[in-house]
């Protein structure tokens, strides 16, 4: 199962927050961005269960303000 989640970081905390991100086991890149979210982490898991403790482990880092995640459905890989 592959997901996105979009975390809101307190000012000033994004590079801490990207570096504590990283250690999660099933996080796979990491995106930094401008506008209301300040990062999107693409995470892979077995199972919802595993999703969740992804999710919880984001949510538990100091400087997280909070998060929002949304489940792939559908990929299309696209050359070019």
């Amino acid at each position: 199962m592959l997901a996105f989640v979009f975390v809101r970081v307190e000012a000033d905390m994004g590079s801490r927050v990207i570096s504590e991100i990283s250690k999660i086991e099933g996080v796979r890149e990491i995106h930094e961005l401008t506008g209301d979210i300040d990062i999107i982490a693409k995470v892979e898991a077995e199972n919802i269960d595993e999703l969740s403790k992804i999710i919880f482990n984001i949510r538990e880092i100091e400087g997280v303000q909070g998060t929002d995640t949304r489940i792939v459905l559908a990929s299309l890989l696209v050359e070019g």
